[in-house]
């Protein structure tokens, strides 16, 4: 993760953030031997950088919604055109160029199975130089967790 500029007190922070992303700045910077004005400072460059996003997660099956994620094979030449097309997609909440058996893996949540019937065949279907779109239904969420480390994976650069 030096690549992207971040220290053990960026990752440490991240990590906290994980574990409960409205924990006090105070609290924060207690626990790192740091000052509030600094973890302030570090967390506002991580979201202007989209290193990190400070959101709630809710679970599209809990609120009665469906949730799939679907593999894309496209055609080489129309790879970003058609990432770019599915990313725009209001029910699309992931996108990801990939390698294996499929080139792009798309995250959907639709309200009911006429919602994700159309996306699936009406809308995502016809993208050009889409060749193959295969779905998987979530029937059960056993395991969705943001809290990896990155404190693992980044050597004290202070």
């Amino acid at each position: 993760m030096r690549g992207f500029g971040l220290d053990s007190i960026d990752a440490r922070i991240i990590t906290h953030l994980q574990e409960d992303g409205r924990r006090p700045y105070t609290t924060i910077a207690r626990d790192l031997g740091i000052s509030e004005a600094s973890v302030r400072q570090r967390v506002s460059r991580l979201i202007k950088r989209k290193v990190i996003q400070i959101v709630a997660a809710s679970s599209p099956l809990d609120l009665g919604l469906l949730s799939a994620q679907i593999g894309v094979r496209v055609a080489g030449e129309k790879l970003q055109q058609a990432a770019a097309q599915l990313a725009a997609l209001p029910e699309v909440d992931f996108v990801g160029i990939c390698a294996g058996r499929f080139d792009i893996t798309v995250g959907v949540v639709c309200r009911d199975r006429e919602a994700l019937f159309d996306l699936l065949v009406d809308r995502i279907r016809p993208i050009p130089g889409i060749l193959e779109a295969e779905m998987l239904l979530m029937l059960k969420v056993l395991k969705d967790n943001y809290q990896w480390s990155p404190a693992t994976d980044v050597s004290d650069a202070d």
